[in-house]
């Protein structure tokens, strides 16, 4: 008859202390992971700690959210951070404080400050009307 004395079950709680748990031991079981755009095989280096943590299982999250494909893209097929945008009047490429941040919003329709504001300086009323007399603009009317 063996007796374990408390020497025996601190060993054992070390060794299991030793082991990874919870929700890190997946990440350091991971060695690479699939690029889902180059489709290739990839070390853990070459993807960000958010896609990271994005394709490791999650404990805390519903079963729905890690039983969906997740789309997990490297450093290398992931779009950079846009610092110049092009006017679409003036076709110049300028940085981003030559755009109010309206214009920012939608990249192919932005207009640079210059041009905004050399239209607001415009007066529209002065151009020459489009009909020739007010009697053809009563006559749609």
């Amino acid at each position: 008859m063996s007796h374990q004395g408390p020497a025996g079950r601190f060993n054992n709680f070390v060794q299991n202390m030793n082991k990874p748990s919870g929700p890190n031991a997946q990440i350091q079981q991971l060695k690479t992971l699939r690029c889902v755009f180059c489709n290739m095989d990839k070390p853990l280096d070459a993807f960000s700690s958010t896609q990271i943590q994005k394709a490791t299982y999650n404990p805390y999250a519903p079963p729905s959210y890690n039983n969906k494909k997740k789309t997990i893209r490297c450093k290398k097929c992931t779009p950079t951070q846009t610092t110049h945008l092009t006017c679409m009047v003036c076709s110049k490429t300028q940085p981003l404080d030559k755009f109010a941040k309206s214009q920012r919003k939608n990249a192919e329709k932005a207009r640079c400050l210059k041009c905004i504001k050399k239209r607001e300086e415009e007066d529209v009323w002065a151009s020459d009307p489009d009909t020739d007399s007010e009697d053809d603009f009563e006559a749609y009317f």
